[in-house]
């Protein structure tokens, strides 16, 4: 890179790119600085075109141990930013952006916009209650799928937590252990006679 660093100021094509990522607010002072606006990091292996079959070797290596490193650290984050997709949704979300791309190439494809519209949002808690309940009851192994109250049951805990974190994060007044807010009963009510 660093006989590189300064082809900013001689090429023109890329004094151009330059000049439009500073005007976007970017402190742009070598080639890395370019090429940051648009990768997140940047790695060069350089690989001889012909002879020095050692070197080819050696550097072709360093450039399959890089590839996989970096997949792994793609992998890796992908999980930890609950990006990760299985084979369904990774078709799904292929098939919306061909979509996108067939109708805007300069838009970037939101991946996030995307699992919302796949998943929306239920807009209050009863509805995240009830869609919580719903994945218990396709995904457990109870005996008896249609068993409401265990599904309650096994949710109660968790609910009463939920609770409790809203109230607290909104500043309501009052103990931890003191009697749920009446709404709130009637919301879990809701939830268990819609399911």
């Amino acid at each position: 890179m660093v006989d590189v660093a300064l082809a900013i100021d001689r090429d023109p094509r890329v004094r151009k790119y330059a000049r439009e990522w500073r005007l976007r607010g970017a402190r742009i002072q070598t080639t890395q600085d370019l090429l940051r606006c648009f990768y997140s990091s940047i790695t060069v292996i350089r690989i001889p075109i012909k002879g020095r079959y050692m070197l080819l070797e050696d550097q072709v290596t360093k450039l399959r141990k890089e590839i996989v490193r970096c997949c792994n650290d793609s992998l890796e984050a992908k999980k930890q930013a609950r990006m990760l997709a299985n084979g369904q949704k990774l078709q799904i979300y292929l098939q919306s952006a061909f979509d996108h791309f067939s109708q805007d190439l300069d838009t970037p494809f939101d991946f996030v916009q995307e699992a919302i519209k796949i998943n929306p949002l239920p807009r209050d808690f009863c509805g995240n209650i009830i869609k919580l309940a719903i994945a218990i009851r396709d995904y457990s192994n109870f005996r008896d799928r249609a068993d409401v109250p265990r599904i309650f049951q096994e949710l109660s805990h968790m609910v009463a937590s939920c609770i409790v974190l809203d109230s607290i994060r909104q500043g309501l007044p009052g103990m931890s252990t003191s009697p749920i807010p009446s709404d709130n009963t009637q919301m879990c009510r809701d939830s268990s006679e819609t399911l």
